[in-house]
Formats: C-alpha cells, sequence, structure tokens
C-alpha cells in the first residue's frame, strides 16, 4: 500500500516509514496476555506491570522526534510553500481534540469534559466502544446537540482485534453496523494496535489508531509524520501529543510541561496537535485541572485550526484529490 503525505511524494514517506509501524505482528507474549492474563487482571494490577514494563523505557524527551521532520524538509522540492499552505484560512497549524471512552464510568464524564472544552471554544470527537458497555444514548445526543463528534473504538476493546485476520474480519460487521447506527464516519483502534491494510474494510472515511511518536505502547514505533496522510482508502490522522495515560500513570508526571512543549513543537513545524484523552482518567484526581490547564493553553495560540477530525479528514482528503 502507498502511503502519500503530500501530493506526489508518496515514494519520498514509503522510503523513510518501517512498515511494521503499519502492521506490527503479535508476539507470543502478546497474545498470551490479551488471550489469558488481560481478561482477568484488575486495572490496578495491569498499570503495576505498565509501570515495571515501561521503566526501563528510553524515550526523546518531550516526545520529540525531529527526523522526521527533517527528512521530509530536506526531500521535498518547495516544502515551505507546500506546508504554509495546507490549512485553511491563512492558518499554519491545526488543533483536534480526541477522546477514548473506555468504561460506562468514563461515559457519564463526558458531559463535563464538554462544558469545560466549550469554556475555551473547543469542539472533540468521542470515540466509544460498542460492544463492551452499555452506550447511553442521551449522552450520545448531548454530544451530537453540542456540536461535537462520535467515532467508534474497536470492538470489544480486549486487545484481539487483530490477533488474527479470521477474528478481524468476523468483528467488521458489528464495526460497520456501530459507524452506521452513530453516524461515525473516524475509527481508533484500542491501545493503538493497528493494521491500516485490514483497516480499509471499515466504512470510514478517517483512521486515528497511528501515532507520530510513542515508545509506550503495546506496539511501539509510529509514523514520524505530524500531518495526516493518506493509506489505501483512508486518511490517517496521528495523534501527536502523548495520551493522558502516559504522562499521568506511565510517567506519573503532576504538570503538563510535556503536553506544552510537544504543542509548541508541533505548532512551530507547521503541524497537527492531536490529542487523545480518556474521560476515564481525566475524572481521576487532578487531571480534569490540568486538562483544563492545556485547554486554556492551545486556546491562546495563533494562527492554529480548531476543527474535528472529521473536518480534518475531509480536508486532507480533498486536498489529495484536486
Amino acid at each position: 500500500m502507498k502511503y502519500s503525505l503530500f501530493n506526489n511524494h508518496s515514494d519520498q514517506l514509503s522510503e523513510y516509514l518501517s512498515e511494521n509501524n503499519f502492521y506490527p505482528q503479535y508476539k507470543i507474549i502478546n497474545k498470551l496476555y490479551y488471550f489469558f492474563a488481560r481478561p482477568v487482571l484488575p486495572k490496578k494490577i495491569r498499570q503495576y506491570i505498565q509501570k515495571i514494563v515501561s521503566k526501563n523505557i528510553k524515550f526523546s524527551e518531550n516526545f520529540i522526534l525531529s527526523e522526521f521532520v527533517d527528512y521530509i524538509k530536506n526531500n521535498i522540492e518547495n516544502i515551505d510553500i507546500i506546508i504554509n499552505e495546507i490549512y485553511p484560512d491563512n492558518n499554519n497549524s491545526a488543533i483536534v481534540l480526541t477522546h477514548d471512552v473506555e468504561t460506562e464510568k468514563g461515559m457519564s464524564f463526558i458531559s463535563e469534559v464538554i462544558k469545560l472544552e466549550s469554556k475555551y471554544g473547543f469542539k472533540s470527537s468521542w470515540n466509544i466502544v460498542p460492544n463492551k458497555y452499555k452506550i447511553n444514548e442521551d449522552i450520545i445526543r448531548f454530544i451530537t446537540d453540542s456540536g461535537h463528534e462520535i467515532g467508534i473504538h474497536g470492538c470489544k476493546h480486549d486487545g484481539k482485534l487483530y490477533y488474527s485476520k479470521n477474528i478481524f474480519d468476523k468483528r467488521v460487521p458489528y464495526i460497520n453496523e456501530a459507524l452506521k447506527k452513530y453516524n461515525a464516519v473516524g475509527f481508533r483502534s484500542p491501545m493503538a494496535h493497528r493494521n491500516l491494510e485490514w483497516l480499509q474494510k471499515l466504512d470510514i472515511l478517517y483512521d486515528a489508531s497511528c501515532f507520530d511518536y510513542d515508545p509506550f505502547q503495546p506496539f511501539p514505533g509510529g509514523t514520524g509524520s505530524i500531518w495526516p496522510f493518506k493509506a489505501g482508502k483512508l486518511i490517517e490522522l496521528p495523534y501527536t501529543i502523548p495520551q493522558d495515560h502516559v504522562l499521568f500513570y506511565t510517567l506519573r508526571k503532576k504538570d503538563i510541561s510535556i503536553w506544552k512543549n510537544k504543542a509548541d513543537w508541533v505548532a512551530k513545524n507547521h503541524g497537527v496537535i492531536l490529542t487523545l484523552t480518556h474521560p476515564d482518567y481525566l475524572m481521576e484526581k487532578d487531571h480534569l485541572k490540568l486538562y483544563e490547564e492545556f485547554l486554556a493553553y492551545l486556546s491562546e495560540m495563533k494562527n492554529a485550526w480548531h476543527c474535528l477530525p472529521k473536518e480534518l479528514a475531509e480536508y486532507w482528503k480533498k486536498k489529495f484529490e484536486d
């Protein structure tokens, strides 16, 4: 499959990126964990295991991986002209807020987060799991009536979606049914698992399962890209800001300096500041207060397009068709 970042530059992108970032393979330890251990382990035990596993991981300060940006700038002719024309209304970056809703308890907290985002003039997307918990239709209506977006977050959130082609194919009809039911055009795989070739079977405009750089995910690596790109029929929207779970639980940070520094760097390089948080975690401790601090910071950024992921994907797809 060809991956196209800017028109007519798919060869450069494919040359730079490893396909393992798009089709990561389950190792034996992954299979044992998701089939036997994860279903019976309490959440606190899983978080403790993640903490131990992550302890010795070396990572780039502020989650900045500049090699990809440098590569693009050095290998695409007139890159400055291209970048300066990729957002509407003379904006030179974009801000996209997304949330994955992992539990029914998290769903009950959505309205509180939406009220907070509205205070700073933001709208966001809410990726729900259709076959794990009871979907509160009143909250769904509140999301859409508030101008926010619904996306689909896997099928069961059990880590088995990409275990085999057979399992994936069996779940495709259920995912497509949920997409249609909730008028959704976007998808994100649970736990940032991914296979962009298999995802072509979903009835979606965009996928948001990839990231630019995140060594703490079950399948790390990353696209390196701080921009959307075309993958087959889909527009891929990589998240570029570390997840709240990584910041607050894995790294045990009590401030958002990493978020701020990464957002500044992405904006400086004309990328998309795309966040991934969870109401399930924002409702704990002082996390909502820290999220509000980040919203206030983002709201002050100049020349940044505030948009929903579906708006970004629609705009980007049109650029590839022009």
